[in-house]
């Protein structure tokens, strides 16, 4: 026998505190049950009634407490009711200024012989009494409150919807089916009339269509949101909320109402992290107009066949160090990490811009400068001293400027937007060209000339402007160098300023401007070294080409980032690597003197470093083009190490194409992806998702696409994606020993696979596996941030070193 609901009303004119409070504040309200083999608890204790918010005087912080009303619902399984369940509950009140001490208050329910069921709620009079349940309705009131409860603890299966069933004969041929869905708060249902390409629908399906004929379309009440959903290609989605029943009505044809109409209903649930896929059963007698309770198996015989005939039951996984990670551990450490590369990825654009032709040939004139219009020379390097500082100050306000415009998560969920990757892709052409020297990028030159007319006054106001002068008069040359950096930074992953707004733009401009002014400080305090400076010369034209090339190369970035986003695959993976092969051969052309631009002058005689570099370049094409080279047993190209994270995955490709996440090779059968994960000794990356599992779609696109995770996803896992929605139908059906029903499709398997294996039914779900059924750490499900995915997925990987070692 099962009791879906419990229901204790209180009153009170004192606030009570409820269920879930945090330590240090009044003590929350409990519920303490008398041990006993003939119940079992389902879930946990819930609550409703008038809640409010707020902070409290009397504890000085945040509480929750109700007022006027409380009522609180546990879930039981009933497995003798010839015995009460009993119990008490403690709670607290308070007014204003004083409370009442903790008080317990007993309960008992008492339940009839019969499999009788009742949904009323105790009499709002009886509170602070022994709380008794009369369940005396009839057989209908079986079906009237069905859920998906079974004979097992399922704590971790989600169950956001309940269904009852009512039946009305119209004659003696036609019938009028109504179903109504009672949704938890938080959660949604979809309509059964959505678009293809988005959400699965709801749908009722019956057992036995032979006699059976649908008088028109079913018709839907309830409170319907619709529009356009972003993570189904903008399709037209509705779906239904908690706020009213969801109710579904359906005029039917019989030929014969003696028989029994037997079916089920498919349903999608989501609220804001999580989908559930779900199925409910459904029985009607036309004969007496009531609904029957109903299984598709038929009886318990058949229920409990052995698990060897349950083909997900042939698995095993150990799960005894599922609830151990790594958090604490690896998130941190690569937080610091992430700091001091953003620094030194500024640090390196700065030494390199010091080699260009417009900085350059700057600081011996700067220098003599100092030393030469000082008095002493200590004036002298205290000068240039204050002239390297104003650099970074200069850079620095450029930086926070960056960071403040574009705060919080701005330019990180640009970072997966088509059209600005288009857009950033375009703009790093553009430099190339202007590296190329065809054109240069320069400010206004009134800027320059009004700084230049300001630094001319004396004392340390002309000599900021003196470094501002040269900011501006070196943005040709700087310019670009700066534009890739704040791009890289802004829009990836890095460190975070209270958390939320991107430090990657202040941090770089930081390394950037420390390098940029380095040499000036350095100089006017030892003016000898000067005589140790290369000569200007063709040289620093050979840096600015081939930074040239460097920006081409990281605009096809951009323009495979975009391709991957809206699936256009118009730049699929062996189209990059080939033109990643021109650029590294035509480099090599260039340093050897066979390719020439407007800038470059002539060449007498090709220098060790021309050959050097070109020699280098051709090993860098070789090695790239073997990105071409394909792992037989898994018929997907094999990426090379440097483009891991920069190509897009071998699956996006024309010629071996992956029908998987982000074209990631990936397996739709765990027994087809674990026999290659033994082959290959890798870690398994369990992916239970959906095709329509908005979260799941999320994950896809805003985490699993960035270059750090896509490429640990795709380099050191076997990725297995399994999905519960899809409809192809099973060889051969089988009956759950997990929910005791039937299990008609893939999806069906696939979900039962999921509950059975790991107690939840909620997408998206990530596992990490060991070839041998081994639970790596701490499962997760919808995890937005990137870090924190990066950290599980790295945390797995370090335990899969320790498996390995056993």
């Amino acid at each position: 026998m099962e009791l879906d609901h419990l229901l204790l009303q209180i009153e009170n004119k004192w606030p009570m505190f409820y269920l879930f409070l945090g330590e240090g504040g009044p003590i929350p309200t409990s519920f303490t049950f008398d041990e006993g083999a003939h119940f079992k608890l389902i879930g946990k204790t819930t609550e409703g009634g008038k809640l409010k918010k707020g902070f409290d005087k009397v504890f000085e912080m945040e509480v929750a407490k109700f007022h006027d009303e409380a009522i609180f619902t546990q879930k039981v399984k009933i497995l003798d009711p010839s015995k009460p369940i009993t119990g008490f509950l403690t709670f607290m009140t308070c007014d204003d200024t004083r409370c009442l001490p903790p008080t317990d208050e007993d309960f008992s329910f008492d339940f009839p012989k019969n499999n009788k069921k009742d949904n009323t709620k105790p009499d709002k009079n009886n509170v602070g009494q022994n709380s008794h349940v009369n369940p005396d309705a009839d057989m209908e009131n079986i079906s009237n409150a069905m859920d998906a409860t079974t004979e097992n603890d399922n704590d971790g299966m989600e169950k956001p919807v309940i269904w009852s069933l009512e039946v009305e004969k119209l004659n003696d041929t036609e019938y009028l089916l109504k179903y109504t869905a009672n949704i938890e708060k938080g959660w949604g249902v979809y309509s059964m009339f959505t678009e293809d390409n988005g959400p699965l629908p709801t749908a009722i399906h019956f057992d036995n269509a032979e006699g059976i004929e649908l008088d028109g379309k079913a018709t839907e009440t309830g409170k319907k949101k619709s529009g356009k959903d972003p993570m189904f290609d903008n399709v037209m989605v509705s779906k239904f909320t908690a706020e009213q029943p969801y109710t579904i009505i359906q005029k039917i044809k019989v030929i014969d109402p003696n028989k029994p109409l037997n079916g089920y209903i498919e349903y999608m649930a989501c609220d804001d992290t999580k989908c559930v896929n779900l199925q409910q059963d459904f029985g009607f007698d036309l004969v007496n107009l009531k609904p029957i309770a109903y299984s598709p198996q038929g009886n318990q015989a058949e229920v409990a066949h052995s698990d060897a005939q349950n083909p997900v039951m042939k698995h095993s996984f150990d799960r005894t160090d599922e609830n151990s990670s790594c958090d604490g551990k690896t998130a941190p450490e690569k937080k610091k990490s992430s700091w001091f590369w953003i620094f030194l990825l500024g640090f390196g654009g700065g030494l390199i811009a010091i080699l260009t032709p417009c900085v350059f040939p700057m600081i011996p004139l700067t220098v003599s400068y100092f030393t030469k219009s000082s008095t002493t020379r200590a004036k002298g390097i205290r000068n240039a001293m204050y002239y390297g500082l104003s650099i970074v100050v200069i850079y620095l306000v450029l930086g926070l400027l960056i960071t403040g415009v574009f705060g919080a998560d701005a330019l990180n969920l640009l970072s997966t937007n088509a059209w600005f990757n288009i857009g950033f892709a375009v703009l790093f052409i553009v430099f190339a060209i202007s590296f190329f020297g065809y054109f240069e990028i320069t400010l206004p030159s009134s800027w320059a000339n009004k700084s230049d007319k300001l630094a001319e006054n004396s004392g340390l106001i002309g000599i900021f402007f003196m470094a501002f002068t040269l900011t501006l008069v070196s943005f040709s040359c700087t310019g670009p160098i700066i534009g890739t950096l704040l791009v890289e930074t802004a829009t990836g992953d890095g460190p975070r300023l209270f958390g939320t707004i991107p430090a990657g733009p202040l941090f770089g401009m930081l390394g950037f401007s420390i390098a940029l002014a380095l040499p000036f400080a350095l100089f006017a305090m030892f003016p000898s070294w000067l005589n140790s400076l290369p000569k200007s010369g063709g040289w620093m034209n050979l840096v600015k080409v081939s930074l040239g090339f460097i920006e081409i190369a990281l605009a096809l970035k951009f323009l495979s980032i975009a391709d991957l986003t809206m699936n256009w695959k118009f730049m699929p993976y062996e189209l990059f690597v080939g033109l990643w092969v021109i650029i590294a051969f035509a480099m090599a052309l260039y340093f050897f003197g066979k390719l020439r631009f407007k800038m470059d002058g002539p060449i007498q005689k090709l220098s060790k470093a021309r050959w050097i570099l070109g020699t280098l370049m051709l090993v860098v094409g070789f090695y790239i083009a073997s990105g071409v080279m394909v792992n037989k047993t898994s018929n997907t190209f094999i990426t090379p190490n440097l483009l891991s994270g920069l190509a897009p995955p071998a699956g996006h490709s024309y010629i071996l194409p992956k029908h998987c996440p982000l074209n990631i090779n990936c397996f739709h059968d765990y027994d087809e992806g674990l026999a290659y994960a033994k082959d290959q000794n890798k870690p398994i990356l369990l992916d239970f998702t959906g095709y329509g599992c908005v979260n799941c779609r999320r994950m896809e696109d805003n985490v699993w696409s960035k270059p750090e995770v896509n490429s640990l996803i795709t380099d050191k896992f076997v990725l297995i994606s399994l999905y519960v929605d899809d409809r192809k139908a099973l060889e051969k059906e089988y009956t759950s020993t997990f929910s005791g029903k039937k299990m008609r499709t893939v999806g069906n398997k696939w979900a039962d696979f999921q509950a059975i294996h790991f107690n939840t039914n909620a997408q998206p779900h990530y596992v990490l596996v060991a070839p041998d059924g081994k639970v790596l750490n701490k499962p997760v499900a919808y995890t937005p941030d990137v870090e924190e995915y990066k950290a599980f997925l790295e945390c797995g990987l370090e335990r899969f070193e320790e498996w390995k070692k056993k």
